[in-house]
């Protein structure tokens, strides 16, 4: 009896060590727990619980935190930095100088301008009176052309009566009561009227002359007016650009904001030739900036203006900043046969915390299903050793791959290879660790990405539409006490990349579901994947 109880008694410490160590010590000694389901003929099996709660799908991406406005702020003239009146960091206003080129060239041709301004200004004086006097000498050549047409007239008048007495006294002298003499002096008086008619015709041609030369001179000289007042206007515009290149020498802002670049220094030359030199870099207030997120074009269907953005920066670890999609720019950025398209997301920044150039990891929220009945991706994705395809359909991007009859030798060993590293990269980031689901995202777009490359369009097709569809169909298996796990039928809706939405199927809240197998002689840890 004594022997029986010290052959005992070892069994008895180890049940009651065991008791008191719990689960830990058990695994440690791979040995069973009570309540972990034991595959038959096989390891272990791992299980997960199924219950209620909400499911946020989203799509993960990466951008760059950049200003709304950014504004190059450069010299449209060459010369040496004078004054430096704004640095990194600076705000500054609409208008505010922020650095003075030196203008003693410029100010010396303004001066040179203004005294060509007044020259221009006494040549017009010059030109004016010039055509006063030709418009008085043509009025003096038209009343001088008048006084020798009234000359002419009373010529006229002159002849005719001359005409008139030497008819009379022709007349009287042949019908025998005049005289000779006087018939003889009528004639020349007529003779004599004729001349000075003639004289006066040549005078009023000779009047007439001179007022056609004195409109001409008057006419040139108002040309001359107005040749000198162009003259002027020249003078005057050339004077003004000198004014507007002095004005150019102090390089204003032209928004509020802050300088965010320095690009000279005090005493630089500036070289302006055929593209102006940028000297300053302002952004316009900080209180609310833009992440020009990227992502990947099987995606993009997803995405609409207005969706919340949570994300996180480097810069303050463990703490997710809100944010909300503002636009979804239409051009396409090709890189190694990826396509991506630019999310724009507006992020208010009060404080100017978010600074430009910072790398934002996002979760563009997509679709948000509170209190839903759920399972974990794995318990989708497993099946026993032995089952068909059908059996488990996992994940609708693995589903998809696996029904593409298409793919060749080369690209299922490229796809496998890609899988394996994601895997491998998956299970290397600590269950626990913060930002986990980023990272994990993260690894899925690489993967993504590489799939892309391999596929070929029609096939990129097909997977882009497996991976949205909704209401899929997928197989858990539920672990009913000692027994081994039986398959139910179910169709799936949201998922987040960790746990998926049941929609249909004979599962409740609580039941066991089989997520995977520990493996032989090693510490049990979970199986994460991409999907």
């Amino acid at each position: 009896m004594r022997r029986v109880l010290l052959l005992l008694l070892p069994v008895l410490l180890l049940g009651a060590g065991l008791a008191s160590l719990g689960r830990p010590a058990a695994t440690a000694l791979n040995l069973p727990w009570p309540g972990q389901a034991v595959a038959p003929d096989g390891p272990r099996l791992r299980t997960a619980v199924v219950d209620r709660g909400s499911i946020t799908a989203a799509v993960a991406a990466t951008g760059t935190v950049n200003p709304l406005v950014t504004v190059s702020v450069g010299s449209q003239l060459s010369g040496q930095i004078r004054e430096l009146l704004a640095d990194f960091n600076t705000r500054v206003r609409a208008g505010q100088p922020v650095a003075r080129l030196d203008t003693q060239q410029l100010e010396a041709k303004r001066a040179a301008a203004a005294a060509d301004v007044e020259a221009a200004e006494i040549g017009v004086l010059v030109a004016r009176a010039a055509a006063e006097k030709a418009e008085a000498d043509a009025a003096s050549a038209v009343a001088q052309l008048r006084a020798a047409e009234a000359g002419a007239a009373r010529d006229e008048a002159a002849l005719r009566d001359a005409d008139y007495e030497a008819r009379r006294t022709e007349e009287l002298r042949r019908g025998g009561t005049g005289a000779v003499r006087d018939a003889v002096r009528a004639g020349f008086m007529q003779e004599k009227a004729r001349a000075d008619l003639a004289n006066a015709r040549a005078q009023m041609a000779e009047k007439e002359a001179g007022r056609l030369s004195a409109e001409a001179a008057a006419r040139t000289a108002r040309a001359q007016v107005r040749a000198a007042e162009a003259a002027l206007a020249q003078r005057i515009a050339q004077l003004r650009q000198v004014e507007v290149d002095l004005s150019f020498a102090t390089i204003r802002s032209p928004i509020d904001g802050v300088v965010i670049s320095r690009n000279v220094d005090l005493g630089q030359t500036v070289a302006a030739s055929f593209q102006a030199p940028v000297l300053f870099t302002i952004a316009a207030s900080l209180d609310e900036v833009e992440v020009w997120a990227t992502v990947d074009k099987a995606d993009i269907g997803r995405i609409r203006p207005g969706q919340e953005v949570p994300f996180t920066v480097a810069a303050f670890p463990g703490e997710t900043l809100p944010g909300r999609v503002k636009e979804i720019r239409l051009a396409a950025v090709t890189i190694s046969n990826v396509v991506t398209y630019t999310v724009v997301v507006s992020v208010p920044n009060p404080g100017g915390r978010l600074l430009p150039g910072m790398t934002a990891t996002l979760r563009i929220v997509t679709d948000h299903r509170p209190d839903v009945l759920r399972v974990p991706n794995a318990a989708l994705r497993w099946r026993p050793r032995g089952e068909g395809a059908g059996a488990a359909s996992g994940s609708p991007i693995e589903q998809a791959l696996r029904e593409m009859p298409d793919l060749t030798a080369a690209q299922q060993a490229e796809i496998a290879a890609a899988q394996a590293e994601a895997r491998e990269r998956t299970e290397a980031v600590p269950r626990h660790a913060e930002g986990r689901q980023q990272q994990v995202a993260a690894i899925r777009q690489r993967l993504l990405a590489r799939l892309n490359a391999i596929l070929t369009p029609e096939q990129r097709l097909r997977l882009s539409e497996a991976r949205g569809a909704r209401g899929g169909a997928g197989t858990v298996w539920v672990v009913d006490g000692e027994g081994p796990p039986r398959p139910v039928p179910v169709r799936t809706g949201a998922t987040d990349g960790n746990v998926t939405e049941i929609l249909a199927g004979a599962l409740a809240p609580g039941q066991a579901v089989a997520v995977g197998q520990e493996r032989q002689n090693a510490p049990a840890q979970a199986a994460a994947r991409p999907f």
